[in-house]
């Protein structure tokens, strides 16, 4: 299941130096009255107030010039462009087709040519008149299925409630929307009810996430809009030419430096309260041991005696805006502690914000063994979740500059005291980063020589070089990759296999060849002060040294592991107006040892392990049920079917934790832990429960390959006898 069922923003946070905690009472108070019945109070819709701003009209026109002028395909604006981009459009607001109506595409199919003009001529109306009706729907939807829970919910359909509609027709009236809403909002009671709540506790979960839904996108403002409608321009163009609005940008800066200045907790929107999902370690919300999780936050005052704000109702990122600040400023916040008993009384905390840096996403170590050869093999394992960098020039307080190649040098350093055998670089799910860092990355393993070539959109090419001299780690490697590592991951994959440094193991990669650049669009504005954000833009394809390009088609792991990513439905080639593959010419390298010869060994040796484990057994089995699923694209609203599926589900859940219990010489299990996470995408949840059981499971192969690695470097025999008894056996 999956466990990023919110969309959360993260605060960076602070060391607190006096705590103020204004309590009536120490213990909470818990109301044994009957609750009375909130009235919802449907907020005034956002696009009666919504009209473009003159800096975005601007700004519309500085993003059309640069995309002419720089990016690698100089694209023509004109209707072409258009027609894609009101694609875009319609895609991003209404992508499973469930709230527009034919009749309103054809209304607005008289914008269709009209985009790429509203862009040159700052004329963007026609993004908030497209945006209107939008809401308009949106809202008459979530109204509709407020009504919807006023009346019985009935789990004995014998319907089906097809969750992914991207390429079913428009409803064509409000009779068949009705019956999709019907089914979505059964489909959404069902999951609750599957996790064990009661039809009231369900009406009531849902008419909360309903009513918000609703309050959330009447906060919509211009900005935010004019960001769908740039954005749908640049989706027209190329899948990684984004814009990113003031905020949005802001974000961006934050997790390439993995540093941000505030308090330190990871904050998501519920309702109309902002509520804190859980703290940074030893930021100054952890230490202040005031603030906690499932905390909500109802108030924020600046300084020591600044108004107290109160935020409910607030956007999360609004709130986060107030909570972030300068390293050494006072932030107050207003709680409402969490208890087991339930919300305690208000309280205020006073914190002092610093610099946090965000560890989650940089490099981490550990050490894993495996017993292969009759011997213990001690393996480093570096976890890289991406490629960040902090420039001199981010870094205003003149601390220590964060950098991936700084980490893994160092991190290297301490796995070499350790005495390890052999090194795995985990890059599953790095979607990348700096393309400078890849470099500086790679050249911790080879001594000197390409790494990537890159062309520009005038056909020019350009070799990117490790220059240093020396080799940070010399002995065996392997890499570990999946379909969700790209770009700068790709380039590391395909260096290290080109020069024959390591192997790479795991799924194909996501195949992503391109690289972008961002412009700061407060440069192009003529107001120093206005802030209108950025403007990422694909400028180069990137080439393997060996001359191929890794677009579309990604990095082919030397032994690959079993997978449920498909290329076709999540990779590179299957987004929209991505850019083909080609090759240019090879790049002057010489490998530095030719693993060709030792790949049909391992080969050999990884699949008799697998015939023979279990664990990899349950994971083809669960490959194929989640493919199955998938691809049907249908869910049954029946609860008695549901049910059965769930406790086959659960059945095989524990007779496979049960089966990892027994290879560990522990007691079998009579019932699986609860798990108090609702389902809220039962579509998702066996591809969900794959990505967990293969995690270690992966990694730990990935261990006994490179072992087999180890043995045949100090047997080489051991890959010539294989070789030539298979040419034997052939012949």
């Amino acid at each position: 299941m999956s466990k990023n069922k919110w969309l959360i923003s993260l605060l960076a946070l602070a060391l607190p130096l006096t705590i103020q905690a204004e309590e009536v009472n120490k213990e909470p108070v818990i109301n044994k009255a009957p609750k009375q019945k909130e009235v919802f109070v449907v907020p005034e819709p956002a696009s009666l107030n919504l009209k473009p701003d003159n800096k975005f009209r601007e700004t519309g026109r500085v993003v059309s010039f640069l995309l002419m002028q720089s990016h690698y395909e100089h694209p023509d604006f004109d209707d072409e462009l258009s027609k894609e981009a009101f694609k875009q459009f319609l895609k991003s607001l209404d992508p499973n087709r469930s709230y527009f109506y034919a009749a309103d595409i054809e209304q607005l199919d008289d914008y269709e040519t009209l985009f790429d003009d509203a862009l040159r001529t700052g004329r963007i109306e026609l993004a908030y008149d497209f945006f209107a009706l939008f809401e308009e729907r949106f809202r008459e939807r979530y109204l509709y299925a407020l009504e919807l829970l006023e009346k019985p919910l009935d789990f004995d359909s014998s319907t089906e409630f097809m969750y992914d509609r991207r390429e079913a027709p428009w409803p064509k009236d409000k009779k068949e929307m009705n019956q999709i809403w019907q089914q979505r909002v059964l489909n959404d009671a069902l999951n609750l009810k599957l996790a064990d709540q009661s039809d009231e506790e369900i009406k009531e979960k849902l008419t909360k996430r309903y009513q918000s839904s609703i309050r959330r996108l009447s906060q919509t403002k211009s900005e935010d809009v004019f960001g769908y409608f740039m954005n749908s321009v640049a989706a027209a163009i190329d899948p990684h030419t984004t814009y990113y609005t003031p905020r949005q940008f802001e974000n961006f800066t934050i997790n390439m430096s993995l540093k941000l200045q505030g308090i330190g907790a990871v904050l998501t929107q519920e309702n109309e309260f902002t509520k804190i999902v859980s703290i940074v370690n030893k930021g100054p919300a952890d230490k202040s041991g005031q603030v906690h999780p499932n905390d909500k936050i109802i108030g924020v005052g600046q300084g020591e005696k600044g108004e107290m704000v109160d935020v409910i109702g607030w956007r999360n990122d609004d709130v986060v805006d107030l909570i972030r600040g300068e390293a050494g400023s006072i932030v107050r916040l207003q709680i409402i502690p969490y208890t087991k008993a339930g919300d305690g009384m208000p309280k205020v905390v006073s914190l002092v914000r610093e610099e946090i840096k965000l560890e989650d996403q940089a490099a981490k170590s550990k050490l894993i063994e495996v017993e292969q050869y009759d011997k213990q093999f001690k393996m480093g394992v570096i976890e890289l979740p991406s490629f960040y960098s902090e420039t001199v020039a981010s870094n205003s307080n003149g601390g220590e500059i964060t950098s991936t190649t700084k980490d893994v040098r160092r991190l290297i350093k301490e796995l070499k005291k350790q005495d390890i055998e052999g090194l795995v670089i985990d890059l599953r799910n790095n979607g990348g980063g700096s393309l400078s860092e890849v470099v500086n990355l790679v050249g911790l393993f080879i001594d000197k020589g390409p790494v990537v070539q890159g062309r520009d959109s005038r056909g020019r090419l350009r070799v990117l070089k490790d220059t240093e001299s020396g080799v940070e780690y010399e002995g065996p490697m392997a890499v570990l990759v999946n379909g969700g590592s790209a770009s700068a991951s790709e380039i590391f994959a395909g260096a290290i296999q080109d020069y024959g440094r390591g192997i790479v193991l795991g799924e194909n990669t996501f195949g992503k060849g391109t690289v972008q650049s961002v412009a700061d669009l407060n440069q192009y504005i003529r107001n120093p002060e206005t802030q209108v954000g950025a403007l990422k833009l694909t400028v180069e394809k990137y080439y393997r040294v060996t001359g191929e390009s890794t677009q579309n088609k990604g990095v082919t792991p030397d032994i690959e592991f079993p997978t449920i990513f498909d290329v076709n439905e999540y990779g590179e080639s299957s987004y929209d107006n991505a850019l083909p593959w080609d090759t240019i010419k090879s790049a002057n390298f010489k490998s530095v040892d030719s693993l060709t010869d030792a790949i049909p060994y391992l080969r050999y040796q990884h699949k008799q392990r697998k015939d023979s484990n279990q664990e990899f057994a349950f994971l083809e089995e669960d490959i194929s049920r989640a493919t199955e699923k998938r691809d049907n694209k249908v869910v049954s609203l029946n609860y008695d079917e549901r049910l059965a599926e769930r406790k086959q589900n659960d059945e095989l859940r524990l007779k496979r934790e049960n089966f990892r219990r027994k290879m560990e010489g522990l007691e079998p299990l009579n019932e699986l832990a609860d798990d108090e996470e609702d389902v809220a995408d039962n579509e998702s949840e066996d591809a969900d429960i794959v990505e967990e059981d293969q995690k270690d499971l992966f990694l730990k192969e990935a261990a006994n390959i490179l072992s087999d690695l180890i043995m045949i470097q100090e047997k080489p025999e051991l890959a010539a006898n294989f070789l030539e008894e298979k040419k034997a056996s052939n012949n």
